[in-house]
C-alpha cells in the first residue's frame, strides 16, 4: 500500500480509492487540527505503572521480531507465572506483559530469559524494525533482512554513541512491510553491483519519515547502496543528522 501512496500522492492515492467508493466520494477529515501539537511518543520498553493501582506493565524488547518456539514458552510462562497470561504485541515486534503485581516485579527481572528479550535493550536495537526477509517469504526475494539488519546496527552501535533513539526500518522489498517510509532512516531491499561489477544485495535508503502530529513520509537519501557499504554510511547520518558521537572521539573526551 505505501508503495502505491509513494507513486500516486495523497491525493492521487486519494482520487483512485473514491473511483472505487459506491458515492465515489469521500468524506474529508476535519478542518481542526484534533492532534495535541506536544504529544511524545512513548517508550514502553521496561517496567511501567499501570492505571490499575498496584499493577505494572513490562515491555521487552524482541530482537528484530524473530523469537524460537522454546523461548516463546518461556515467555508464555513468564505472562501466566507473573501476570494474567496475556502478552499483547507491538508494531515495532516486541511484547509487553501486563497486570504484574508490585511484589512481582523483582523476581520478574530476574528470569534468565529477560538476558535475551531485555526490557532495558542498547538504544539503537530499540527502534529497529525488519520485515520477514527473502528466508521465509516468497515476496521478499530481494534481500535478507533481519540477520542482515542486527549485524549492520551491532556494527553501528561500536562506532558511535546517541543519547535518544533512532528508528531504522528494513523492508525486503517495495512492499514495504516494514514501513520504511515513515522510519527515521530506513532500508528498502534492492539488487545492484560491488566495484567488482558483481551483483550483491543492497538497499535503497530513506531519511526523515515522521510519526506523531507531524508526521510525514521519509525521502529517498541515497539508492542502490551495497549492503556492504551500509555501516560508514548508517553512521555518517547518525552523527550529521541525529547527535550521535563517534566512540573514538567520545573516548578521547573522556
Amino acid at each position: 500500500m505505501m508503495w502505491l501512496i509513494d507513486e500516486l500522492g495523497v491525493e492521487g492515492f486519494r482520487a483512485e480509492v473514491e473511483k472505487r467508493m459506491p458515492q465515489q466520494q469521500l468524506e474529508r477529515a476535519s478542518p481542526e487540527d484534533l492532534v495535541q501539537k506536544q504529544w511524545e511518543r512513548r517508550d514502553y520498553l521496561g517496567v511501567h505503572p499501570q492505571k490499575q493501582e498496584g499493577y505494572n506493565f513490562i515491555g521487552l524488547h524482541i530482537p528484530v521480531g524473530r523469537v524460537q518456539a522454546d523461548d516463546m514458552d518461556e515467555l508464555a510462562h513468564l505472562a501466566d507465572e507473573y501476570g494474567l497470561g496475556e502478552i499483547p504485541l507491538t508494531v515495532e515486534q516486541n511484547i509487553i506483559i501486563p497486570n504484574i503485581e508490585n511484589s512481582k516485579i523483582e523476581a520478574l527481572l530476574k528470569e534468565p530469559v529477560l538476558s535475551t528479550f531485555s526490557p532495558d535493550p542498547p538504544i539503537l536495537m530499540k527502534g529497529l524494525v525488519a520485515c520477514t526477509g527473502n528466508q521465509f517469504c516468497g515476496q521478499a526475494i530481494i534481500i535478507e533482512s533481519k540477520a542482515r539488519s542486527l549485524k549492520i546496527t551491532e556494527e553501528v552501535q561500536r562506532q558511535v554513541s546517541l543519547t535518544w533513539p533512532v528508528r531504522m526500518h528494513w523492508t525486503g522489498c517495495p512492499k514495504t512491510c516494514a514501513q520504511v517510509q515513515v522510519a527515521d532512516i530506513g532500508f528498502m531491499g534492492c539488487l545492484t553491483r560491488d566495484k567488482n561489477g558483481k551483483t550483491v544485495e543492497g538497499a535503497n535508503v530513506f531519511l526523515g519519515g515522521r510519526i506523531g502530529s507531524d508526521s510525514h513520509l521519509g525521502e529517498v537519501y541515497k539508492k542502490v547502496v551495497p549492503c556492504d557499504d551500509l555501516v560508514p554510511l548508517v553512521v555518517d547520518l547518525l552523527v550529521n543528522n541525529f547527535g550521535a558521537v563517534p566512540r573514538e572521539r567520545e573516548e578521547t573526551e573522556d
